[in-house]
């Protein structure tokens, strides 16, 4: 399965975060935010990573330029229609976030991927109110995602083995290592140009 398009749902600093490392992989990302207030201030607070990050010399204008031309903000969830993948990354509790879920699952397709932005503990939770487990399992990454080079790979017992093996190459698309679990405390990495990818 190629994954060529990509949605966040949610865009707090963790989902933000997710979609900045989609989009410097020069993948298209989907950053849905409901609320209009916080979707403006995801889009200010990109613009404002991607100016340091150049003012750094980490990327340079051009760089910062693709990474930008790759995230459309939206408010509707109708938007993840087409996406290969959607990552639920939103701000709120438990209850918010399966309704989320099984709401996403209603509006992709039947081979479209879902996966949660939770450790290992909550992804069973999460997972209960889906109807396709089958396509679901829990992508964990660590703050700031654009900045540090593993990400948990979670699969579940009912995950299809060729959901896990294509979430696993999107991860190493993005220049990061899929892990099992983070064995020890995650740090960023200075330049994410620097990480190699794990082939």
């Amino acid at each position: 399965m190629s994954l060529s398009a990509v949605a966040v749902v949610g865009a707090g600093p963790a989902g933000l975060s997710i979609a900045e490392a989609v989009a410097e992989a020069d993948l298209p990302v989907t950053v849905v935010c409901v609320t209009g207030a916080r979707r403006a201030l995801a889009a200010r607070r990109l613009e404002r990573t991607l100016k340091m990050r150049v003012d750094v010399g980490e990327i340079t204008e051009e760089d910062a330029a693709a990474i930008r031309a790759n995230v459309t903000f939206s408010r509707e969830l109708s938007a993840v229609a087409d996406c290969d993948l959607v990552i639920e990354s939103a701000v709120g509790d438990t209850l918010m976030r399966r309704a989320i879920l099984a709401t996403v699952e209603g509006r992709v397709s039947r081979g479209s991927l879902l996966a949660s932005n939770v450790d290992a503990d909550a992804l069973p939770q999460m997972a209960e109110v889906l109807q396709r487990k089958d396509q679901f399992l829990g992508l964990h990454f660590a703050h700031p995602a654009s900045h540090t080079p593993v990400v948990e790979v979670l699969p579940l017992p009912e995950t299809a083995p060729g959901a896990q093996f294509a979430c696993e190459t999107f991860i190493r698309w993005l220049g990061k290592a899929p892990v099992e679990r983070f064995e020890t405390d995650v740090q960023p990495v200075l330049r994410k140009r620097d990480v190699a990818a794990v082939g």
